[in-house]
């Protein structure tokens, strides 16, 4: 518990700080927690589904209509539609794997107070 606790509130420095991505309306950083699946261990998790996104980047690809037969892209005169855009890619914003080494010392230097407490 004392290692999950310390590793999203590492994560949650790591954006403040600004060596990942720049939050725009904060719904990722939101979706940072952590529970417990059961008694002995515990899971974080970034909840936001274009997380993984945000963290490993995407390759060029095309985004097409799901439900219509254009997309519609505002633009500064109005809208136009298009039946495919061609998404040059974009690149990785690391957040969550990032400065591991860092998060593992920090991590055991609190699950080394817990355990002092308890002995």
């Amino acid at each position: 518990m004392i290692a999950a606790e310390t590793y999203v509130k590492d994560i949650h420095d790591w954006i403040d700080s600004g060596r990942a991505f720049k939050p725009r309306t904060g719904n990722l950083q939101r979706s940072i927690a952590w529970y417990m699946p059961s008694e002995n261990s515990a899971r974080i998790i970034a909840q936001a589904d274009y997380a993984r996104f945000v963290e490993f980047g995407t390759k060029p690809h095309a985004i097409l209509p799901k439900r219509r037969k254009a997309l519609k892209i505002p633009t500064p005169e109005g809208y136009i539609f298009r039946k495919k855009v061609n998404h040059p890619g974009s690149k990785p914003y690391p957040f969550f794997f990032a400065n591991l080494q860092d998060r593992a010392k920090k991590v055991a230097i609190e699950f080394m107070k817990a355990l002092e407490g308890v002995v």
